[in-house]
C-alpha cells in the first residue's frame, strides 16, 4: 500500500509538471513573434519623439540632452556613434546582422532581443546624422527569478498533492491492515473510522460486512452446537420408543409409545423450524411490507387465536386511546413477534396474560405481561441472545431452544425499533415492543 501511495504521488507530480511545461512551451511558441512585435511597438513612439526632439537641438547639445533625459525613463537612453554602438553590443556579445544594418541605414527601427540574458535594445538613426538613438539595454525577463518562481511553484504543487494524497493512502493502508487481520481469522477486527472523508463510506461498509460475517460465523457455531445437543434428545427418545414397540405384544402399550414418538417428532419439527428460521434471518433480511395498520386490532387478532386454545388462561387487551392506534408495520412480522411473546407468557403464566397497546411521542408500544415467576434482573441483557434459556429443563419439556426472543429482537431491528424486558404490574415478566409510528427506510 505504501508503494501505491508513492506511485500515485509520483504520477500526479509528473502529470502536473509535464502538463504545465507543455502548456508553457506551447504558449511561448505561439506568442514569440507577437511578443517581439509588441516590444518594438511599445518603443516605436518613444524613438520617433526622441528623434524629433533631437532634430531641434544643435549637434553638440544632443548627447548632453540624452544623458539628462535618461534617468526619467528607468532604463538607459543614449546617442551613440556607429563605433560606440558596435562596442556596446560587443560587450553584451550581440551584433547587428547585415539586414538589420541596412534597415537601420534606411531609417527603420531595429530591435535586438537576447533570450539568454533577458536584455533588449531598440535602435534608430537620428535624422540628419549617422548617430544612433539607443534605448537599452532593457531587462525584459528576469531569468533567474523565473527559475526560482518555477521551483517554488513546483514545491508548493508537490506539497498540495502530498496533503491531498497522503490521508487517502493512510486510510487505505489502515483498511488493508484491518482486512488482512480479518482474513487471518481475527473476526473482531474493525477498521478505524478516523480516515479521510472520501474513505469513510468504504470503512463503514467494511465494518458492516465484518460484523455480519462475525455474526454469521457465531450463528453457525451456535447452530451446530444446538443441532448436536438439542436434536439428539428427541431422536434418542424416538429410537427408544421404536425399540419398545417391537418387543411389546400389548397393542395399548404400543399405542402409548406411538403417541410418544409422535410428540417427539412434533418437538423435533418445531426445533428444526426454529433453527431454519433463525439461520435464514442471519443469511438475509426478509422482504417486509410496511403499511399503516391498527395495532390494537392486530393485538386483539393474535390474542383471540390463543383464547380459543388456552382456556385455562385469561387474556386482556388494553389500549390507552379510544381511537385506533395506527402505525406502519409488517403485519405478518408483528403478528409473529406477538405470537412468540404470547407463547412465552403462557408458558410461565399462572392464570393471566395482559396485552397493552400505547402511543407516545411518535412511537407505538405493545407490552405483554404475565403473572408468572418473572425474570431475574441479572438476566435481562442476555435473554435476547440466541440459544439462551433461563430454565433449560423447563424449556426442554415445553419446547424451544432459546431462539424465540432472538427472532423477536431481529424483527424489531428491521422495524427500527427495540424490545425490552421489565417487571409486570401483575407480578411476572413484561416484554415491551416499541417502534416508530412512521417507518423510514
Amino acid at each position: 500500500m505504501r508503494n501505491l501511495f508513492f506511485r500515485l504521488y509520483l504520477l500526479l507530480i509528473l502529470v502536473f509538471v509535464g502538463l504545465g511545461w507543455s502548456l508553457d512551451q506551447l504558449y511561448e511558441y505561439a506568442s514569440e513573434s507577437e511578443e517581439v512585435l509588441t516590444d518594438l511597438d511599445l518603443h516605436k513612439g518613444t524613438l520617433l519623439l526622441l528623434n524629433r526632439e533631437l532634430a531641434r537641438l544643435p549637434a553638440e547639445s544632443r548627447k548632453i540632452y540624452m544623458q539628462a533625459l535618461s534617468p526619467s525613463f528607468g532604463y538607459p537612453v543614449s546617442l551613440l556613434s556607429p563605433l560606440q554602438l558596435e562596442q556596446q553590443l560587443a560587450q553584451a556579445e550581440q551584433t547587428l546582422s547585415e539586414s538589420q544594418q541596412l534597415f537601420l541605414q534606411q531609417g527603420g527601427q531595429v530591435s535586438i532581443i537576447d533570450d539568454g540574458s533577458g536584455l533588449s535594445w531598440f535602435l534608430q538613426i537620428q535624422g540628419g546624422s549617422q548617430e544612433v538613438i539607443v534605448l537599452g539595454p532593457i531587462k525584459l525577463v528576469a531569468e533567474g527569478d523565473s527559475t526560482l518562481f518555477s521551483a517554488v511553484f513546483l514545491i508548493i504543487l508537490a506539497l498540495i498533492v502530498f496533503i491531498w494524497v497522503w490521508p487517502l493512502s493512510k486510510g487505505l493502508m489502515t483498511l488493508t491492515k484491518a482486512a488482512q487481520s480479518f482474513g487471518e481469522g481475527d473476526f473482531s477486527t474493525r477498521a478505524s473510522a478516523d480516515v479521510a472523508r472520501p474513505l469513510k463510506p468504504v470503512v463503514m461498509r467494511f465494518n458492516d460486512m465484518a460484523g455480519r460475517i462475525q455474526r454469521l460465523i457465531r450463528s453457525h457455531k451456535e447452530l451446530s452446537h444446538a443441532v448436536s445437543h438439542e436434536l439428539r434428545t428427541p431422536i434418542a427418545r424416538i429410537r427408544f420408543a421404536m425399540e419398545m414397540t417391537r418387543e411389546l405384544p400389548d397393542s395399548d402399550k404400543r399405542e402409548h409409545y406411538f403417541e410418544a414418538m409422535n410428540e417427539n417428532i412434533e418437538e423435533l419439527d418445531g426445533l428444526v423450524d426454529e433453527l431454519l428460521t433463525y439461520a435464514r434471518f442471519d443469511r438475509e433480511e426478509p422482504k417486509l411490507d410496511f403499511e399503516p395498520y391498527p395495532i390494537d386490532a392486530l393485538a386483539t387478532e393474535v390474542v383471540t387465536r390463543f383464547e380459543m386454545i388456552e382456556t385455562e388462561c385469561s387474556f386482556e387487551v388494553i389500549a390507552n386511546s379510544t381511537n385506533p392506534i395506527t402505525a406502519d408495520c409488517d403485519h405478518d412480522g408483528i403478528s409473529r413477534v406477538l405470537d412468540n411473546l404470547l407463547r412465552n407468557a403462557i408458558r410461565y403464566a399462572k392464570t393471566s396474560v395482559q396485552v397493552s397497546v400505547t402511543e407516545h411521542d411518535g412511537w407505538v408500544s405493545i407490552a405483554v405481561e404475565d403473572d408468572g415467576p418473572g425474570v431475574p434482573k441479572a438476566n435481562w441483557d442476555s435473554l435476547f441472545e440466541p440459544f439462551v434459556r433461563l430454565d433449560k429443563s423447563r424449556d426442554r419439556n415445553s419446547g424451544g431452544i432459546g431462539l424465540g426472543l432472538a427472532i423477536v429482537r431481529r424483527y424489531m431491528e428491521w422495524h427500527n425499533g427495540n424490545v425490552s424486558i421489565g417487571d409486570a404490574s401483575i407480578g411476572g415478566a413484561k416484554f415491551i415492543l416499541s417502534w416508530p409510528l412512521k417507518h423510514h427506510d
